[in-house]
């Protein structure tokens, strides 16, 4: 039982890697789970840069970087970490290079909040946008 239970988990891990954050609902929550572990680079990583060097691109992902580790974080942390995040809607633009996402979020100290968030299909996947 336990090596089924072991190869299971193995294919899950191993087709998750593979197959990365197929939806903009996954990277939306992924996200938010990233930010919760203290992954603020690897969060980074997940949002859409408007940069037309790599300088500037860098420069961008820096300042965000420093934006989860300083703010995002922290007030994470205040209220307990995030206990889960589920994804209540998906909008999708006529296009399909735009979506967005309702997420509900529950805290570790039990209070709930909506969020919506915007996401664009970049070359790398989806991505959460900060234009306006």
């Amino acid at each position: 039982m336990k090596k089924r239970l072991f190869a299971l988990l193995f294919v899950a891990l191993f087709a998750f890697a593979c197959g990365g954050s197929s939806t903009p609902g996954d990277v939306a929550v992924e996200l938010y789970n990233l930010v919760d572990a203290g992954n603020y680079e690897k969060a980074a990583d997940l949002i859409a840069y408007e940069g037309e060097t790599s300088e500037a691109i860098a420069e961008q992902k820096a300042m965000i970087t420093s934006l989860f580790k300083e703010k995002a974080g922290p007030q994470l942390e205040a209220k307990g970490g995030v206990k889960s995040v589920e994804v209540l809607g998906e909008t999708l633009s006529e296009d399909g290079k735009q979506a967005d996402v309702e997420l509900k979020i529950v805290y570790g100290n039990d209070t709930e909040e909506t969020e919506k968030v915007s996401l664009v299909l970049t070359d790398d996947g989806w991505k959460h946008s900060i234009s306006k």
